[in-house]
């Protein structure tokens, strides 16, 4: 099976990775830091503790994100003894607040923000002479702060979204489960009560009335041909969105139609049929049309293009089928955009189905629906 693309590299990074870039970043930070302010304050010594902890608070930021706001703030509060101190701590406490919004509850990171802002008004101690770094420092601690409760929120609704579809799917897929459970009792067990009784019957009298027991096998033959077709009936309107029986389950010739309707809906259609049509199973026409137009639904909702390629080849011992959108493609998850209907509508007759985007720009499906039938005959 075709192998998922791979993740963001953000997510490919180990703790160990992520640490080496914020001791590379903090390092970077310490260096600049000294040339430009660290350098130029009086109290050396001070000066060098006070950038050693705000880098330190560059790297504990990630995992210790209160601590890390602590150690910059500390530096923060040095700025009545020079201003330096301010700038050389602002940034440092900015993203440690960031981290600190980000991951702790809302009323833990309201406190943050409220005893960081404190270290902005330190800035204008002890005389009031520099007042005006107290609004710019604010901006910048609230802005980091607004940043990380946004970008937290953000996460916590997209795990919500996402366990809100999985739960969604997975009882889909129970549902389904259960009506095909449902459809195939019906079927068989009335149909195999009745052969077996027949069966039976006609071996009890085939030595003394050949005719009778003929007449059983007869019943037997009648009621399997009719079993066979009730199941490939249900097999081929079970997963179809208009009842049984208000009118024919759509197969691989109602495709131009389809496209004509996606036509409309803005995304121009170009189908090509490959290979010498033939007569299909019914249920399995009804599957490839239903990923055909599952596929064709997602490029209209999702691509974000006017143009798609629909590709039916019949080969000797499977129908292919593959759709092919310009759009801005991306991964899907394996919940996202109806994967999972047309993942079972091909696994049903032992199929295949993939899908991802395709090299440079686009997204393809592609579904291999194998002819047991003919092959097995």
């Amino acid at each position: 099976m075709e192998s998922a693309p791979p993740p963001p590299l953000r997510h490919r990074l180990r703790p160990v990775h992520w640490l080496v870039l914020d001791v590379l970043a903090a390092a970077g930070y310490g260096i600049a830091g000294w040339g430009v302010l660290g350098a130029r304050i009086d109290q050396r010594l001070l000066a060098a503790t006070g950038l050693a902890v705000v880098c330190a608070a560059l790297v504990a930021a990630r995992r210790w994100p209160l601590a890390a706001m602590s150690g910059a703030l500390a530096v923060f509060w040095l700025a009545p003894i020079s201003a330096r101190f301010g700038w050389l701590a602002a940034a440092p406490l900015a993203y440690a607040l960031y981290r600190v919004a980000e991951r702790c509850p809302i009323r833990l990171a309201a406190g943050a923000l409220a005893v960081a802002l404190t270290g902005a008004v330190a800035t204008a101690l002890p005389s009031l002479r520099h007042a005006g770094g107290v609004l710019p420092f604010g901006l910048l601690l609230a802005t980091a702060w607004t940043v990380g409760i946004a970008v937290r929120q953000h996460r916590r609704y997209t795990d919500e979204l996402l366990r809100h579809q999985r739960g969604r799917a997975e009882r889909q897929a129970a549902d389904e489960r259960v009506r095909i459970a449902r459809e195939l009792h019906d079927v068989v067990a009335h149909s195999m009560s009745l052969i077996t009784v027949q069966a039976a019957y006609g071996r009890l009298v085939a030595d003394r009335q050949p005719a009778t027991a003929a007449e059983a096998l007869t019943v037997i033959e009648t009621t399997g041909r009719e079993s066979l077709a009730e199941l490939r009936r249900v097999l081929g309107v079970l997963r179809a969105q208009a009842p049984a029986g208000t009118e024919p389950a759509p197969g691989l010739a109602d495709l131009p139609r389809l496209a004509d309707q996606t036509a409309v809906a803005g995304v121009r259609v170009d189908l090509t049929i490959e290979g010498e049509p033939e007569p299909l199973p019914i249920g399995l026409e009804l599957s490839a049309y239903r990923i055909v137009q599952e596929a064709l639904t997602n490029v209209v909702k999702h691509a974000g293009t006017d143009h798609a390629r629909v590709t039916v080849e019949h080969r000797p011992d499977a129908v292919v089928v593959e759709v092919t959108d310009d759009g801005r493609g991306g991964p899907a998850g394996p919940d996202g955009h109806g994967l999972i209907g047309m993942r079972e509508r091909a696994a049903l007759y032992g199929g295949t189905l993939h899908a991802g985007p395709v090299p440079g720009r686009g997204f393809r499906v592609t579904a291999r629906l194998p002819l047991v039938e003919r092959r097995t005959a």
